[in-house]
């Protein structure tokens, strides 16, 4: 497997990452959970989405 592969490997798994934050942070509003929790869940997801972009950028990350 090439290094394009992965990175792209890698990109769709933090892609999958934010869609289930979201779903979560959807749950727990609907629930009329703590909005502290579904806030949480929204900047997760955000994080994850970044994550994915920046695979493609020559910066390194610790995670």
């Amino acid at each position: 497997m090439s290094i394009d592969e992965k990175r792209k490997l890698l990109a769709l798994h933090r892609l999958q990452q934010a869609a289930e934050s979201l779903q979560e942070a959807q749950y727990l509003f609907a629930g009329g959970k703590s909005l502290r929790s579904v806030v949480n869940r929204i900047y997760y997801g955000m994080f994850y989405a970044v994550l994915a972009i920046l695979i493609y950028e020559p910066y390194v990350s610790s995670i």
